[in-house]
């Protein structure tokens, strides 16, 4: 009866000791305000869910604008693609004998050169001739806008200074053909090498006011 008697004190004591040391916990938490910490969490956690129904939202405009985008340039594309080529075709057989170009569906813009039954990409391709493509794929597309009834004038801004002598005339010749029905202005700092092209040379003249 001893021994329960003291094994029954000595329990005693020791949740005696373990509620003293959980009374001062509590009363350390109390101290650090937990309810005002978790009230302050619920309420960041609330701000967090509507941060995300509204990117959520957000995700499913944007990819709806995108998929409405593609869908729109993929018309544009099949729209504008097949007219250019055929307006740009009879351009390249005036400046490449033999050559046939294909464009890049998504960009339209010149993918390789065919010549000799040698492909090339056009980055590989002279400078001269990389320009040249450039300024035939204008003209093409201004042909095509003019026919839809919305002409507009070509300009170039020193497009030809890679050229050589043959090519440049040929050039030349390319958008004499296409000035007859539209209108073409060309910058140049080359007087000479531009002076076998023709048309109307504007000049600067001083100002002089009326009356």
């Amino acid at each position: 009866m001893r021994s329960v008697l003291d094994g029954a004190s000595t329990e005693i004591a020791a949740l005696r000791e373990e509620a003293a040391e959980l009374n001062g916990r509590i009363r350390a938490r109390a101290d650090a305000a937990v309810e005002e910490a978790w009230q302050e969490a619920a309420e960041k956690l609330g701000a967090a869910e509507r941060r995300v129904a509204a990117l959520e939202r957000e995700v499913a405009l944007l990819t709806r604008l995108r998929t409405a985008l593609e869908a729109a340039r993929a018309e544009a594309r099949d729209h504008y693609f097949a007219p250019v080529m055929t307006e740009l075709r009879p351009l390249l057989g005036l400046l490449f004998e033999d050559a046939t170009v294909t464009f890049d569906e998504e960009t339209l813009l010149p993918r390789t050169v065919s010549r000799n039954g040698l492909e090339e990409p056009v980055g590989v391709l002279s400078g001269g001739m990389r320009e040249q493509l450039a300024v035939l794929t204008r003209l093409a597309f201004a042909r095509l806008l003019a026919k839809d009834g919305q002409p507009a004038p070509v300009i170039l801004d020193d497009a030809l200074v890679y050229s050589d002598d043959d090519r440049i005339e040929r050039m030349f010749d390319a958008l004499h053909r296409q000035a007859s029905g539209q209108q073409i202005i060309v910058f140049s700092c080359r007087q000479r090498a531009f002076a076998q092209l023709g048309g109307t040379i504007l000049r600067m003249v001083p100002w002089v006011p009326e009356g």
